[in-house]
C-alpha cells in the first residue's frame, strides 16, 4: 500500500517502489576465513518485485542478503540503483544512502531501541522525530503502518508484550518507517506456525514494495497470491539455480535428495 502524503514530503519519503541490485563477481569471506559467498554475478531488476532465496542452513543465504542491503561490504561493492541514483556499498557516503533506500528485516529482530520505548507507537515515531518530520506526517506514517500490519490494537503496548507473530509484523513495519525502495528480509516468517506465517506473508507481500527474502518455506513461495516471480537457490556458498518458483522448488528438492543419498553411501 502506498500513501500519497509520502510523495509530497522530504526526499527520503519520495523513494520509488523497487531497486535494481547488481553483484559484479562479488564474494565474501568472514574474518577467520569462513566463506560466506563464493564469487557471484547476479542482477535483480526493478521488475523483480518478489524474489525468494532458498537453500540449506549455511548455504550462503544470509550472506547474500547482507551484501544486498549493505550490512556486509565486499571490496568490489554491490551496485544499487534507485530511480536515477546508482550507489556502491563500497563507498561510505553511498552506504548511508543505501541504509535509507533498502529496509532490513532480520527474522523477527526488532531494533533494540524499541524495547526501551514506552510503546510500539512511540518506538516507530522516534526515528521520524529524529529526522524532524512534521508531527502530522509522523502520525500519518505510523498510523498507516500500524493499520496495515494489524498492530493498531497493540499501539500502546511495549514491544516485549507482543506475541511472536506481532513481533514479526513489527520488525517489518520498523523497516518501512522511512519508505525504502525495497525490503531485504531474512526469513521473515521464521518460527511461526502455518497460520502465523500466512498472516505475516500476506501483510508483507500486500505492501507495495519490492521484497527480496530468504525462506525455508517452499510452500509459501509457490502460493499464487504472493506472486513470487523469481527464486534463487544457494548451495555451498554459491548460486546454483535461478528460475520460477515451481522449477526452483523441484531443483531444490532433488538437491536435498541427492545430498541425503550421498550421506547414506558414506
Amino acid at each position: 500500500m502506498l500513501f500519497d502524503f509520502l510523495r509530497k514530503s522530504e526526499s527520503f519519503q519520495n523513494h520509488p517502489d523497487a531497486a535494481a541490485f547488481r553483484l559484479p563477481n562479488v564474494g565474501y569471506t568472514y574474518e577467520g576465513g569462513g566463506v560466506g559467498l563464493l564469487r557471484t554475478t547476479l542482477d535483480i531488476s526493478t521488475q523483480d518485485k518478489r524474489v525468494a532465496v532458498i537453500g540449506l542452513n549455511g548455504s550462503g543465504k544470509t550472506t547474500l542478503l547482507k551484501l544486498l542491503d549493505g550490512a556486509l561490504v565486499p571490496a568490489e561493492g554491490v551496485q544499487i540503483t534507485v530511480g536515477d541514483e546508482t550507489l556502491s556499498t563500497s563507498s561510505k557516503r553511498d552506504l548511508k544512502r543505501v541504509e535509507q533506500l533498502v529496509g532490513r528485516v532480520r527474522r523477527e529482530e526488532i531494533p533494540n531501541a524499541f524495547y526501551q520505548a514506552k510503546d510500539i507507537s512511540e518506538a516507530l515515531t522516534a526515528p521520524l522525530k529524529k529526522r524532524k518530520v512534521a508531527e502530522g506526517e509522523r502520525n500519518a506514517i505510523v498510523g498507516n503502518l500500524l493499520a496495515h500490519f494489524k498492530l493498531a490494537d497493540s499501539a500502546r503496548r511495549g514491544a516485549s508484550e507482543l506475541d511472536s507473530e506481532k513481533r514479526h509484523l513489527l520488525a517489518i513495519a520498523a523497516a518501512l518507517v522511512f519508505n525504502p525502495a525495497a525490503i531485504v528480509a531474512d526469513e521473515p516468517t521464521k518460527g511461526l506456525d502455518e497460520v502465523g506465517s500466512a498472516h505475516v506473508a500476506a501483510a508483507l507481500f500486500s505492501y507495495d514494495k519490492q521484497v527480496v527474502f530468504a525462506t525455508h518455506d517452499t510452500d509459501l513461495i509457490r502460493r499464487p497470491e504472493y506472486m513470487i516471480g523469481r527464486v534463487l537457490v544457494l548451495d555451498e556458498h554459491q548460486l546454483v539455480f535461478d528460475g520460477s518458483p515451481d522449477d526452483a522448488v523441484a531443483f531444490y528438492e532433488d538437491l536435498i535428495r541427492r545430498k541425503a543419498e550421498a550421506m547414506r553411501k558414506r
